[in-house]
């Protein structure tokens, strides 16, 4: 394509494998309406999609017939297993069986709790659990690899019903976000069929041929088809996996073998620590819960009433407001409506003022700040905006009663209020999904709630979380890791001499910079007061160094320092100066993705960024087609043109050259003249802009990442750790939160600290110290020991 910066980059040849989280829908209770006919249609239905498969699929509901079938799996490499239960808590939700495949074997469906949907009463001939689990530990003695595919839910699973030896080996979903994380599609079924399948055949979601059934009332002789071609698929995914990431990383694809080896050597064993943390859980303190309620209710109640007086000033503006044409719905003279089309269509009497005010109503805020007080918009791209980075702009005591409000508002909904309910019944504790391929750079994410994202800047909400009676919480974090790792993967001389000293890089690189010691750059002064000219440069120093690890433009940090963008340029210039291996590893790595399409972390972990391959502007025609031959001037016999798909390349050079000096606005006016001639015109700088600025923060953070997971494995499986009782509980990225009995913190907590230390060894030649704090309650009052 003829662009003025042409970006010919080779395309990754990596495989392009779909990711999407295991779906398993079953729900706790059906429908009353659900009845014979309901059960009938069901029937038909698996007949339809799945019954060509009715032959190759069996159940097992005899010993003798089970134990020959684990005997003849024993002589093959792979097995692999899947559960359908009653529900998505595998810590609670009954298993209604389990699936089992190897190849030479029909795929298998061992039913363990079925009911009638019509009696309740259990249905005869299902296996007993001490016979299934004597079989299954037989097994797992012999047989080297296990396959799965979202392997932390049926291990759990597994593990409930008594299975505690249990493990994977190939994780299909977690290969498949190793090999393309950038892939929207998710599931078991929409992987096979795609990677895996000929084009004619269906896959079956659990909501398409069962929904408001859970699957213990499904007829055994109807839902074995189902639930056994699960297992099958998982196989079939992951040998089709095998192809790139080999059984271990020599046997990989050459390109692919680094990326092999954080799946063999991260991936996969952090899968058990994370069903260990998943199944822990961590102990909630009700009562403080709601001793916290009963106070940030009443901080709700004391915010509400300030902001109503704030309003009284204006108090003759909002009723002349409600007395106006506006007020009585003349949506000709709305401004709200006449600005906004898409509310026109959605938000009916917007202009209406709830009396008092609802302060929890943006468009109402909308109204008042903008209509009636007649505020300027901070930001005239939002010139109704009312967001947080809005309002903080808004110098008005009632901007910030409004921010005020909504804190406390959100630690109530999401915090406060909500998580007594996820105390789970069985045990009084809360167990949260920790998602281990949870962000594209390979960090962990959490949900159902989300542990992760407790505040901490409000110690109050952690306080929450609690050690059990006779135990105590620890929590181990490294100090400073983005930034290790990235002077780790610069190489600079003096950043790494810095840290093996024990100083302060900030204040390093802001001595360097600034031309001053290193002791005018610290943030105290040896005496212990505060340096305030020295904290200035730190502070300085250290938004630079994140702001390149996280992608921040000038103009970001300028405003996070509070200066202007030529100040924040000028000191930006200063560090480079004094650090050049920063500004250097920030062009190789933009250089890397240009010509590979993908970063990588100091394991090998791929971060593919597709969009920095794309053209800057794309041309096609609106249409499928010219709108007018004649246009072209160019010979019907001339095969270089094609009508139906290129735009001629003189005429994307006449756009390009006009669009190569030029930018909001006008950019946009070009844009617009090319689709009046039939032309249209994607504009891709947007996007590649934005994956520029991962390419940095994608090595950092999946470095980062790679780390804390050595970190976990190598604590969560340590042997005298666990006859000391610890427990690991919660990942916070560079954090993690453990539990152990009082009498043995001691020892716990120096075997925690080292094991974290040397989690990085095989990469990191800069000392990393871990510091153990003990408490008896999180973000609680350290203990002395």
């Amino acid at each position: 394509m003829g662009l003025l910066d042409k970006r010919k980059i080779s395309k990754a040849t990596d495989s392009k494998i779909a990711h999407k989280t295991k779906t398993k829908k079953p729900v706790a209770t059906p429908s009353k309406a659900v009845g014979v006919n309901s059960i009938a249609a069901i029937q038909a239905k698996v007949e339809q999609a799945l019954g060509k498969y009715k032959n190759d699929y069996i159940t097992i509901r005899d010993k003798e017939v089970l134990h020959d079938y684990i005997t003849n799996c024993i002589g093959n490499i792979y097995f692999s297993v899947d559960t359908e239960t009653t529900g998505l808590d595998p810590y609670t939700d009954l298993i209604a069986g389990i699936c089992v495949y190897t190849y030479g074997e029909k795929a298998a469906y061992i039913p363990l709790n079925h009911i009638s949907y019509f009696t309740g009463a259990k249905v005869p001939n299902q296996l007993p659990y001490d016979f299934v689990l004597k079989e299954f530990n037989r097994l797992l003695a012999r047989i080297p690899e296990v396959d799965m595919f979202n392997a932390n839910f049926d291990i759990r699973v597994l593990r409930q019903m008594g299975m505690s030896d249990i493990y994977c080996t190939w994780d299909a979903y977690l290969a498949s976000r190793l090999l393309n994380e950038n892939e929207p599609k998710r599931g078991l079924k929409a992987l096979h069929k795609k990677y895996c399948m000929t084009e004619d055949v269906e896959a079956f979601k659990f909501d398409e041929l069962f929904k408001g059934i859970p699957f213990t009332k499904i007829p055994i002789e109807t839902g074995y088809v189902y639930a056994a071609r699960d297992a099958v698929i998982t196989t079939e995914l992951s040998d089709f996996q095998r192809q790139y990431l080999g059984r271990t990383p020599e046997e990989a694809r050459e390109d692919l073998r680094d990326v092999s080896w954080v799946f063999h050597n991260i991936e996969m064993p952090c899968v058990s620590v994370v069903c260990d943390m998943e199944d822990n859980g961590v102990a909630f303190d009700k009562e403080y819960a709601k001793e916290l309620s009963e106070k940030y209710h009443a901080k709700e109640k004391e915010v509400l009433d300030k902001f109503y007086k704030t309003l009284e000033p204006y108090k003759e503006k909002i009723e002349a407001y409600r007395k106006s044409s506006v007020y009585k719905g003349d949506r000709e003279t709305d401004p709200y409506f006449l600005y906004d089309k898409e509310a026109q269509t959605k938000v009916k009497g917007s202009t209406k003022l709830d009396n008092p005010i609802n302060i929890a109503s943006p468009i109402q805020i909308a109204i008042l700040l903008y209509d009636i007080l007649k505020i300027q918009p901070p930001d005239p791209k939002k010139p109704r905006g009312t967001g947080e980075e809005i309002l903080e702009k808004i110098d008005n005591p009632i901007c910030k009663a409004i921010l005020n409000y909504r804190e406390i508002e959100k630690l109530l909904s999401t915090y406060i209020d909500k998580l007594p309910d996820c105390v789970n019944p069985k045990d009084k504790r809360i167990h949260c999904d920790f998602n281990q391929y949870g962000a594209d750079t390979g960090r962990f994410s959490s949900s159902n709630p989300n542990l992760q994202n407790i505040p901490s800047h409000n110690k109050d909400i952690r306080k929450m979380f609690i050690a059990r009676d006779g135990y105590v919480l620890m929590s181990s974090d490294y100090s400073q890791q983005e930034p290790k790792v990235m002077t780790q993967m610069c190489g600079d001389s003096k950043m790494i001499k810095a840290y093996r000293e024990g100083k302060d890089l900030y204040a390093e690189i802001a001595s360097l910079a600034f031309n001053t010691s290193y002791d005018n750059c610290l943030e105290f002064r040896p005496d212990g007061t505060t340096n305030s000219e020295g904290k200035e440069r730190r502070t300085q120093a250290k938004s630079i160094l994140l702001g390149v690890l996280y992608g921040r433009g000038v103009p970001s940090i300028a405003e996070q320092l509070g200066t202007t963008t030529k100040k924040a340029q000028a000191i930006k210039d200063s560090v480079f100066k004094g650090f050049p291996a920063i500004p250097k590893f920030e062009q190789d790595s933009l250089q890397m993705a240009y010509e590979k399409g993908f970063v990588t972390t100091l394991w090998g972990r791929k971060r593919r960024l597709p969009d920095l391959q794309l053209d800057e502007f794309e041309f096609s025609w609106k249409d499928g087609a010219p709108p007018d031959d004649d246009l072209l001037e160019f010979n019907e016999d001339d095969e270089e043109h094609d009508l139906s798909n290129e735009v001629p390349e003189d005429i994307q050079d006449y756009y390009l050259r006009k669009l190569s000096h030029c930018w909001g606005k006008e950019k946009h006016a070009i844009i617009q003249e090319a689709a009046q001639e039939g032309i249209k015109i994607i504009d891709n700088g947007g996007k590649i802009a934005d994956a520029e600025r991962q390419c940095v923060n994608s090595r950092i953070q999946g470095s980062a990442a790679d780390m804390s997971k050595l970190a976990m494995i190598l604590v969560g499986n340590n042997k005298r750790l666990k006859e000391l009782g610890f427990k690991l509980l919660i990942p916070v990225h560079d954090e993690l939160i453990a539990e152990c009995p009082k009498e043995n913190a001691r020892e716990c907590k120096k075997l925690f600290a080292d094991l974290m230390s040397k989690a990085a060894e095989s990469k990191l030649t800069i000392p990393i110290k871990c510091d153990v704090e003990v408490t008896e309650r999180w973000y609680g009052e350290a203990l002395n020991i």
